[in-house]
């Protein structure tokens, strides 16, 4: 067994041996999923918890970040800095001398924010123009205040000017103290600048730093991390690690507004979560090294990974077990097909054992059936045809037909025969959803269902066979004895019953036409082409009926004495209807057509060949219409013989009108067409002739001073607006230019006689003012009227 099975890789004992397998990996998985799961929960609860701690963090900084921006918004708005800062008296050096005293007083008044905000360190405004700098209760120049305020910071003189002139509307630098205990952090915000000019001056507060290490020492406890603050540029502001390197977080995306990803820090493997502040720009980290995760669930991974070592040990040995014992039937089987002629080699056949003894028992069963099935089409086939043929009138002499039928044990009630016709379309029951796959776009099942059921109602009373004839399905259908003059309402009562049974029940649409009542199998014949002609005027002319029988529309009937009765196309309708495709008015033509096709419908007072002759008669009239709107070279897609062929084409009085509907919405497009082309070139030369008029309107009276735009529109009955874009739209140049032209015109001609001023040469050229002229001269000449005169 163990050798066949290493030979031969098909064999059920691998496949058995492969299934074990995946079922032992179910438990496996689930503790692999139940192990990072676990996980997940742990470290969701310790990010919630730095969540949180940031939170706090943050509300205490922010507190501090607001109080620093609401006392630079105090400084910098403050009146009496501002009437200093702003004032152009004060711009040069020297300039404050006489001032110096409200200088002092201003120094002075800004002392009480000290009282205000106890919890700034201390706070100055720099002044740019007189290199000054503000303190609470005093004034000094900028050097002296430096190295007052900043002495302790390792910060230059020019680095410090450099920071304060800087156009900043609110900044957080961090001020590296000369020892480790002694960082400052420093908010500054520029005053307010013009466009083109650099800030006036800045005011900065300087934080307690303190006071705010207080709030991230304690997150630093809690996570066993470092907690920094940055600031917009990434900069470590405040940092519980006095020795790390503010460059480690240049190159981290802080992009949503709270979040966490893995990176290094210090040479550790770290994760940093971070959270932004409410109300400016800094941005809370703690970095935590990834060894502070794991601590707490090294024992859950080791119970877990000596589980799943069990477990697979475990299960390995029971499939092995099991695997034995289950395939010993299975090699009983095998040697009882042993010597059989469906013997085979598992090495050589490549084949499992289930497959070869489902193979052995299924050829039998298979053959069996095959030649059963065989026997039954080549029998059902044979009949059709016979019955076929019977129905044409093709059987030779009666003794032919009673071998016929006694050969296919055909065997009749009555001698009263009827027959019905089934027209079935195919496309509603190739698109249901829920047809068998493969099959659902295979006539031949259809066919097959509809020879089933229909078969299956005639039997329940009558006796009924059915054919495939041409493009139809042809029940020859037996009555039982009984009252012969119910027999006509017995097949409409089982074509109806047919019919709404194969629509409800598999979606497949039929037409049934009904052949009159024959009581004799050598009138067969007559019966199938009375059907027939009724399935033809089902379909042309049927409407919305589904069902018809022959003696409906038998010569003599009441529904066919209507026929014929007279032709509803008069020519008055022709012309009519031309008159609408002439006007483009596709929506009236359109009506007519269908009041024409509907009356015909309604009363039933055509017939078949009458309904072509009148589609015949639509298109002819559409095709004589087109021809009489202009040259067909012009558009030679307008008129095409294609028309006839598809109207023509069409299976009925619907398909005929849809198709001729088509074509007059063409017919009436193209003549709408025309009549717009022809109303636009109508328009247009009435537009040209305006604008020669207002040319010459303006030609004659451009020399009147009062002559503007509102005036000419008034003389034309115009808006000024729309007489403007008319004007502008015919010659390409603004009303307004047109007149200026003629006038600049005139005023060269004049200036060529020196002996005239220009102020009478303004007031000749239409102008009141001679300022007016001479700046409109320039504007189209390029030069003043003096000017231009000189070069004459």
């Amino acid at each position: 067994m163990w050798k066949r099975f290493l030979l031969n890789w098909r064999s059920i004992i691998l496949s058995w041996l492969f299934s074990y397998l995946v079922i032992l990996m179910i438990p496996v998985l689930i503790s692999f999923l139940v192990y990072t799961r676990s996980q997940g929960i742990l470290k969701s609860e310790i990010h919630r918890a730095n969540d949180v701690l940031l939170k706090e963090v943050r509300g205490t900084i922010d507190n501090q970040i607001q109080t620093a921006d609401r006392l630079t918004t105090e400084l910098i708005w403050n009146v009496r800095i501002r009437g200093f800062m702003y004032s152009n008296l004060y711009k040069t050096p020297g300039s404050l001398d006489s001032d110096l005293y409200s200088l002092h007083q201003t120094a002075q008044e800004i002392a009480i924010y000290q009282s205000l905000y106890p919890s700034i360190k201390t706070y100055y405004i720099y002044w740019r123009d007189q290199d000054l700098v503000l303190e609470p209760g005093v004034y000094r120049s900028s050097r002296l205040a430096f190295e007052s305020i900043h002495q302790n910071e390792q910060i230059s003189y020019e680095v410090w000017l450099e920071i304060l002139q800087k156009n900043d509307n609110g900044r957080f630098v961090k001020l590296q103290g000369k020892d480790s205990g002694s960082n400052a952090l420093a908010y500054i915000h520029s005053f307010p600048k013009d466009k083109w000019s650099r800030p006036p001056g800045a005011a900065v507060v300087l934080l307690d730093t303190g006071k705010l290490m207080e709030s991230i020492v304690n997150a630093k406890d809690f996570s066993n991390g470092q907690v920094m603050v940055l600031n917009r540029d990434k900069q470590v502001l405040l940092s519980t690690d006095q020795h790390g390197s503010p460059l480690d977080l240049l190159d981290m995306n802080f992009t949503g507004e709270t979040g966490s990803y893995y990176g290094n820090y210090e040479g550790q493997p770290s994760e940093f979560m971070y959270i932004k502040s409410n109300n400016s720009e800094l941005i809370y980290v703690t970095a935590v090294p990834r060894t502070q995760f794991w601590q707490k669930t090294i024992s859950l991974r080791n119970i877990t990974y000596a589980g799943l070592w069990v477990s697979v040990a475990g299960g390995i040995l029971l499939s092995l077990f099991f695997l034995l014992r289950h395939y010993s039937p299975v090699s009983k089987l095998l040697r009882l097909l042993k010597g059989s002629e469906y013997k085979f080699s598992l090495v050589e056949g490549n084949e499992n054992e289930f497959l070869h003894i489902q193979r052995a028992i299924s050829d039998t069963l298979s053959e069996q059936g095959q030649i059963r099935l065989r026997m039954r089409q080549q029998s059902y086939m044979l009949r059709s045809n016979m019955l076929a043929r019977m129905l044409k009138g093709k059987l030779d002499g009666p003794l032919a037909l009673d071998e016929s039928l006694a050969a296919f044990d055909v065997h009749f009630h009555s001698g009263d025969f009827a027959v019905l016709l089934f027209y079935v379309d195919y496309e509603p029951f190739a698109d249901q959803p829920d047809g068998i796959s493969g099959l659902a776009d295979n006539p031949k099942l259809m066919q097959f269902i509809v020879t089933n059921i229909v078969e299956d109602l005639a039997n329940e009373r009558h006796l009924g066979f059915v054919s495939e004839m041409d493009d139809h399905l042809a029940c020859l259908l037996n009555f039982a004895p009984g009252d012969r003059e119910r027999l006509p309402e017995e097949a409409e009562g089982l074509a109806e019953r047919a019919r709404q049974f194969l629509k409800d029940k598999f979606r497949i649409h039929t037409l049934v036409s009904i052949s009159g009542i024959q009581h004799s199998l050598d009138d067969l014949s007559v019966a199938y082409r009375e059907a027939v002609d009724a399935m033809e005027y089902l379909v042309v002319i049927g409407g919305s009926r589904e069902v018809i029988a022959y003696d409906d529309i038998r010569p003599g009937s009441d529904e066919a004495a209507d026929t014929d009765s007279g032709y509803p196309y008069s020519l008055q309708a022709e012309r009519q209807l031309m008159n609408h495709v002439k006007a483009g008015d596709a929506d009236k033509a359109e009506s007519m057509i269908r009041s024409l096709i509907a009356g015909c419908m309604e009363t039933n007072k055509i017939s078949v060949n009458l309904v072509k002759c009148l589609m015949f008669d639509l298109v002819s009239t559409l095709i004589k219409t087109a021809g009489e709107l202009g040259d067909t070279e012009e558009n030679p897609a307008v008129i095409r013989t294609e028309w006839v062929t598809k109207v023509m084409n069409s299976e009925s009085i619907k398909d005929m009108e849809k198709s001729l509907l088509s074509v007059v919405r063409e017919v009436c497009a193209y003549a709408a067409a025309k009549q717009k082309q022809q109303l636009q070139a109508s328009r247009s030369l009435v537009l040209q002739e305006r604008s020669a008029e207002i040319l010459a309107f303006i030609a004659e009276h451009y020399d009147q001073p009062n002559l503007n735009i509102s005036l000419i529109g008034e003389h034309f009955g115009m808006t000024p607006t729309y007489l403007s874009k008319l004007f502008k739209e015919q010659t390409g140049e603004g009303l307004l230019d047109t007149i200026n032209r003629f006038r600049m015109d005139h005023a060269k001609r004049l200036l060529q006689d020196s002996s005239q001023s220009i102020k009478s040469i303004a007031s000749q050229s239409g102008f009141h003012d001679i300022n007016t002229f001479i700046r409109t001269f320039k504007k189209y000449e390029g030069v003043t009227p003096g000017q231009y005169q000189k070069t004459l």
